[in-house]
């Protein structure tokens, strides 16, 4: 269960890293894409985070 999340996670993670870029590409046609784009950049990281996260748990004591 927890390879999966972390597999989803993953995926989900890359592909809005890909629609972040594509959609600041786009900034000179349409400004609020940029906006976007650094949305869609943000959800990638944290999907990206977690994926790691559920792979490699830290141990607190």
């Amino acid at each position: 269960m927890k390879t999966a999340f972390g597999l989803i996670n993953f995926v989900i993670g890359i592909l809005s890293l890909l629609v972040g870029v594509s959609n600041i590409e786009f900034v000179a046609k349409n400004p609020s894409s940029a906006m976007a784009g650094v949305v869609a950049l943000v959800v990638g990281a944290v999907c990206l985070w977690m994926a790691v996260e559920a792979e490699h748990p830290e141990q607190h004591d």
